[in-house]
């Protein structure tokens, strides 16, 4: 049933709509981003509409990957905070961990046919004709097309996360005349009971990535200072990363960030 609603999706253009609302966004987006950009405002709202821009700057970090996991694994917490990444172990490793993991499941992929794709130059043609209107025409336009993105999105990712359910015993690639569905098996999860006792030191240096997030509450626990951990990290560069929403979605986020440095007071205070 679900892979029919998924052919009719794509079939009745709705997937094609979804893909120019996509750049539509996009572009207006950048339009945003520029206007702000020239105004020399890290923060910017728009009260009226209910939308607010912000640009932050982000620290780009060169590791010490092998002096920072010797640090961590004398505390016993090394398993607690890397993250394996499955594509980058050996064949031999991923054979030897393959009964020891837990399995995640599956994914469906949609590659279009050309006639459902949209090219780069519409956005950028796009941009061009956006460019000649107010800010707040701009805004407002945003405002309606990430309405009708979002609730187009949530249907595409609804009928896809249901077809999967109901694949049976297909064969895991179909192709259709508009283009060919894949099913993708999901990389497997390593408990964190397995990491140290099936992997080597270099074999986590090679697969591995520190969640950073983790050490820090740590940190917080007491097992060491933060200034630990940072002499480990150099700021090789600094990137802008720019972000767009409306105003109750800044609420969203500053409360889930008073929430997460509450937690880790808390727990600092406890040491």
């Amino acid at each position: 049933m679900y892979l029919d609603q998924l052919q009719v999706f794509i079939q009745n253009g709705k997937y094609l709509e979804l893909k120019q609302l996509e750049k539509k966004l996009n572009a207006l987006r950048n339009c945003i981003m520029n206007y702000q950009k020239s105004s020399g405002q890290e923060r910017m709202v728009w009260r009226k509409l209910g939308v607010v821009g912000i640009f932050t700057k982000v620290n780009i970090y060169e590791d010490d990957r092998n002096g920072l996991y010797d640090h961590l694994n004398n505390f016993g917490l090394l398993p607690h905070v890397v993250n394996i990444h499955w594509d980058k172990l050996s064949t031999d490793e991923q054979e030897g961990l393959e009964s020891l993991t837990i399995q995640r499941g599956n994914y469906l992929r949609y590659w279009p046919n050309k006639s459902q794709t949209v090219s780069f130059d519409e956005q950028a043609s796009e941009e061009t004709i956006l460019n000649k209107q107010e800010i707040t025409e701009i805004l407002n336009e945003w405002r309606i097309i990430k309405w009708k993105h979002d609730r187009l999105e949530k249907q595409w990712s609804l009928v896809k996360k249901e077809a999967v359910r109901e694949w049976g015993s297909r064969d895991r690639k179909i192709k259709f005349s508009f283009g060919t569905l894949s099913l993708i098996k999901l990389y497997p999860q390593i408990p964190t009971n397995v990491i140290l006792d099936q992997l080597d030191m270099s074999s986590l240096i090679r697969s591995g990535s520190v969640n950073y997030e983790k050490v820090y509450e740590f940190a917080a626990k007491g097992y060491f200072n933060k200034s630990d951990i940072d002499k480990f990290r150099n700021i090789k560069d600094v990137s802008l990363r720019y972000a767009l929403m409306e105003m109750f979605q800044e609420a969203k986020r500053y409360e889930y960030y008073k929430r997460k440095l509450n937690y880790l007071s808390e727990w600092s205070r406890q040491r």
